[in-house]
């Protein structure tokens, strides 16, 4: 019961904190025109002309 009734002092914030390291490469990052998704297309369009 001592124990509990003690208040503990709130934790200074780290100097250092620990972090998720982002990844770094030797090579350049690629320009924005080759990050798309390709080059834009209209979608094919077919037509039925004999149903017989």
């Amino acid at each position: 019961m001592e124990i509990l009734e003690q208040t503990i002092p709130q934790r200074q914030g780290r100097t250092n904190p620990r972090v998720v390291k982002k990844p770094r490469s030797k090579f350049p990052a690629r320009i924005p025109i080759h990050t798309g998704a390709g080059t834009k297309r209209q979608p094919l369009t077919f037509f039925i002309l004999n149903t017989a």
